[in-house]
Order: C-alpha cells, then sequence, then structure tokens
C-alpha cells in the first residue's frame, strides 16, 4: 500500500515539472534572460558605490498669513480731539525732561492756540512739579499780557528758564511783565540782578518794568525797597523810584477804607501802623470829618473814597485830625476827634 502512495506521489512530481517547462518554452516573455557572469562576451560593470540619501524632514505646511483689516487714517475731527491733545500733552512732558530749547522751539511750531496752550501748559507744570500759582493769577495775567508771557509768570522762581522763555516767546509789555515777575521772585536773594533785567527793554517798557517791581519790593519788604530807592543817583529816577513805592506802602496812618453809606469806614488795621498803635481808632469807625492840621474840618461824607484817601495821606511826620463815629454810636451822637502823625507805612511779606 505504502508503494502504491509513493509511487503515485512521484508520478505528481513528474507530471508537475513537465507542466512547467512546457508553459516556459510558449510564453517567452516569462524567460530570464540570460545572466552576464554566464555570457563568454558580457564584461563586468562597474557599478557606483552605494550611499545612503540624506533623509529630508518632511516639509512643514506654510503658515497662512494673518489678515489684518487696513488701519485708517487718523483723522483730527472732535470726536477724537481729545485724545489728539492727550498725545500732545505726553510728547510734551517727554520734550520737558530734554533741552528747553528745542522745547520751546517744538512748541512754537504750533499754530492752532488750543494746541499751543495744551503743549505750553505740559511744559511749565513740569518745570515747577506742577507747582503752580492760582488760576485766577494765571487767567488774568493770560487776558492781560497774552498767553505765551501769562503762562511764562509761572517760571518766575527759575530765573534761568523765564529769561529763556522770555527771549523765545514773549515781545513788548509781555516781555517785560515777564521779566518784572522774575525780578520780584529774585529781589530777596539779589536785588541788584533783579533791576538788571529791565536793562534791554525799550524805555517805555523799562520805566513799567521798574515802577513794577518798586511797587512789589514796596509790597513784600517796604523798608528794604525805600533803602534801596534812596540811593539812585539821579534825582529823576529816585522819585520815581519813591512813587512807585509810595503807591503801594504810602505816608498815612494804616487804615484799610471802605465806603459805605456815604461814609468813609475802617475796615481793618494795619500793624504797627499809626491808626492801630494810637488805640484811638476801631474796626468800623466811620470817618465824617478830615482836617490838615490845625486847619479847618472838611466834610467827609459828600466825598469819594480816591478824594478821603487823598486828604489822608501826606508827608512823614504831619499832623492829621480825624472827626469819627463809632460802629455803634446812636442817631444824632456826636462824633470824637481823633489826632494822628503819619507815618509811612511798611509792609514785610514773603513774596508771592
Amino acid at each position: 500500500m505504502k508503494a502504491r502512495i509513493i509511487f503515485a506521489l512521484l508520478g505528481l512530481g513528474a507530471f508537475a515539472a513537465a507542466f512547467v517547462s512546457f508553459h516556459l518554452t510558449t510564453h517567452p516573455a516569462l524567460v530570464m534572460p540570460p545572466s552576464p557572469l554566464q555570457s563568454p562576451v558580457a564584461k563586468p560593470i562597474a557599478l557606483p558605490p552605494i550611499r545612503p540619501e540624506p533623509v529630508q524632514p518632511p516639509a512643514l505646511p506654510k503658515p497662512r498669513p494673518t489678515v489684518r483689516p487696513p488701519v485708517p487714517e487718523v483723522d483730527l475731527t472732535p470726536t477724537n480731539r481729545a485724545e489728539y491733545l492727550g498725545q500732545l500733552r505726553e510728547r510734551f512732558r517727554t520734550l520737558a525732561a530734554g533741552d528747553p530749547r528745542l522745547a520751546l522751539a517744538a512748541a512754537k511750531e504750533l499754530a492752532d492756540e488750543v494746541d499751543r496752550e495744551t503743549a505750553l501748559f505740559s511744559l511749565v507744570t513740569e518745570w515747577t512739579h506742577g507747582q503752580l500759582r492760582a488760576p485766577r493769577l494765571r487767567a488774568a495775567a493770560i487776558d492781560r499780557y497774552g498767553l505765551e508771557a501769562g503762562l511764562g509768570m509761572e517760571l518766575a522762581n527759575n530765573k534761568d528758564l523765564a529769561l529763556l522763555w522770555a527771549d523765545e516767546l514773549t515781545t513788548g509789555p509781555g516781555r517785560a511783565a515777564l521779566l518784572q515777575q522774575t525780578a520780584l521772585a529774585l529781589l530777596p536773594s539779589d536785588p541788584s540782578a533783579a533791576l538788571a533785567l529791565g536793562q534791554d527793554l525799550a524805555s517805555a517798557d523799562q520805566a513799567r518794568f521798574y515802577n513794577g517791581v518798586m511797587a512789589g519790593w514796596a509790597g513784600q519788604d517796604t523798608e528794604a525797597a525805600l533803602r534801596w530807592a534812596e540811593q539812585i543817583p539821579d534825582q529823576a529816577e529816585r522819585d520815581a523810584a519813591l512813587q512807585a513805592i509810595r503807591s503801594v506802602a504810602p505816608v498815612g496812618i494804616g487804615a484799610a477804607l471802605a465806603l459805605q453809606d456815604g461814609y468813609a469806614v475802617i475796615n481793618d488795621l494795619i500793624p504797627g501802623t499809626p491808626a492801630e498803635t494810637s488805640g484811638q481808632l476801631s474796626k468800623g469807625d466811620r470817618i465824617v470829618a478830615i482836617a490838615q492840621g490845625d486847619n479847618a474840618f472838611t466834610d467827609a461824607h459828600s466825598l469819594t473814597l480816591p478824594q478821603i484817601v487823598q486828604l489822608i495821606r501826606g508827608a512823614p511826620g504831619t499832623l492829621l485830625q480825624l472827626q469819627v463815629l463809632g460802629a455803634d454810636a446812636l442817631p444824632g451822637s456826636s462824633p470824637r476827634t481823633v489826632t494822628l502823625l503819619r507815618d509811612q507805612i511798611r509792609f514785610k511779606h514773603p513774596p508771592p
């Protein structure tokens, strides 16, 4: 039995080999070409050395560009005017930290008055570290002398900056007023340098400068102003200086007056003056008549306040008589007579 199975398998193998041989000879496309190594005329082929190809990283996709909307142009209309002025303030705050000449030159280029005011106010605020005068004083100065001179007065306590401001931005009366304020601030420490600030002014402006300085000095320190004026060699200049001083610190009795119901009423008594030291006058007293020395009394009820003030003032050491009624005097009461000697009113205040 086994012999039959083996014979059958051998017969099947022979049949498969015969089939493959017949199929290869009848299909040339499947016949393998002869190997070059077996051909008697084939030459060996020199193969190039095998080098590994560099491994390229996979290409990453390019990022898509971010699409942004176009930036609109800045339109300086009232809707964004506040933002523009805010940026202008910041710009000049930065300029204030650098060369002041460049900062002032940049401000001069601003044609719009509001822009220029914003820029200049930013500069003075930075340069004074916020130590500004009262708004009413600043507004009055701007109204009288113009924007540049009025704002420049904020720098009066800084001589160098004030002079630079005056040179770069002001002319005429405004320049004289700014130099005057600077001189007043400088008077307590250096009177000579203060008065020298007006030397290059025009004659009319120079006169206003000196009168203003002497009057202002009289309000700060009357005694010092008088000593300086008395040393002026030129008689006309000395008289002008004394007149300016006495326009603020006059020769009189030292009573502040106001007009009420046709009478000059004493509102206040200046300490150290004849009106205060005599002990004869009080606040609220009404002046009904005035006499020069031993002369007859002049009814004061029909006079204006400037006329009354003029009668009270005079030369130092001269006699003045007043008839007064007390604030609590009953109707029909007789006035009392007060006799005083006029004196130079002297103020002593710190500079503003």
